[in-house]
């Protein structure tokens, strides 16, 4: 994968120390994606499997949620795929930036549509990971963002 403009990204954003850094977080989303894409046809099912398998364990959707689910993620494939693949070929600062934000608003879409309880349990799941158990944190950072995450990400890459 071609260096991506995540570098020239970095010194925007002033966090404190963390135990998963920024760049850290950012290549595993990027490297993840790329999977999904290396994959051809099967990469958006195998996305969207993958996102929903993962979450299914943590909030148990019941049988009316799993079509929206579903549908949720099969769009959020289907938007950061042009995304991606504009920002491996421009390396450009601002394509970064989009796909970035991009997966922020997504996470968000995602927590609107979890029940109250649901997305309790969600963010305790990405909370307790994140404090107790760094490699199944890693994973799961790939593709969704813990509650300390998401606020590092937003006051980096908000609206600006």
């Amino acid at each position: 994968m071609k260096t991506i403009a995540i570098f020239l990204l970095l010194p925007l954003l002033t966090f404190g120390q963390a135990d998963i850094s920024i760049e850290k977080t950012i290549k595993l989303k990027l490297a993840v994606m790329q999977n999904f894409i290396k994959l051809g046809d099967k990469g958006e099912e195998t996305f969207w499997q993958t996102k929903g398998k993962i979450t299914f364990g943590i909030v148990n959707y019941t049988d009316q949620q799993n079509p929206i689910f579903k549908a949720l993620f099969i769009s959020q494939y289907q938007e950061l795929f042009p995304i991606y693949k504009k920002m491996i070929v421009s390396e450009d600062e601002r394509d970064t930036a989009l796909y970035i934000k991009t997966l922020i608003r997504q996470e968000d879409d995602y927590r609107n549509l979890l029940s109250k309880e649901q997305l309790v349990l969600y963010k305790n799941k990405l909370n307790d990971m994140e404090k107790n158990d760094v490699k199944a944190f890693e994973s799961f950072i790939s593709l969704f963002f813990s509650d300390s995450l998401l606020q590092r990400f937003k006051s980096g890459f908000g609206d600006k």
